[in-house]
């Protein structure tokens, strides 16, 4: 399945900006699929993504603020509302 980012326009960390990049789900677990096919995807260099504390598996706040910025970008781009958004992944992050 070909991962696609709806808050990103460029393949740079979204932290840094780095340009060596991993691919991270922002809603994982049982959303997973459903964060790949609605493009519900941040890129991240290594630090930020699994390699440091620093990273996003880690870092508690940065995982709830990036889960609030693609909640927030995916209610405008697929123009839907809170609830829609709490019926496809069960919770309201914002």
């Amino acid at each position: 399945m070909n991962r696609f980012s709806i808050l990103q326009d460029k393949k740079q960390c979204y932290v840094c900006g780095s340009s060596i990049i991993h691919t991270h789900e922002v809603y994982y677990g049982k959303n997973r699929k459903k964060s790949i096919e609605d493009g519900c995807c941040v890129y991240l260099c290594p630090r930020h993504h699994n390699m440091s504390n620093d990273g996003i598996h880690f870092n508690k706040d940065l995982d709830l603020k990036v889960k609030k910025e693609m909640e927030k970008r995916w209610l405008e781009y697929y123009n839907k509302t809170i609830d829609d958004f709490i019926k496809r992944y069960g919770k309201n992050y914002i």
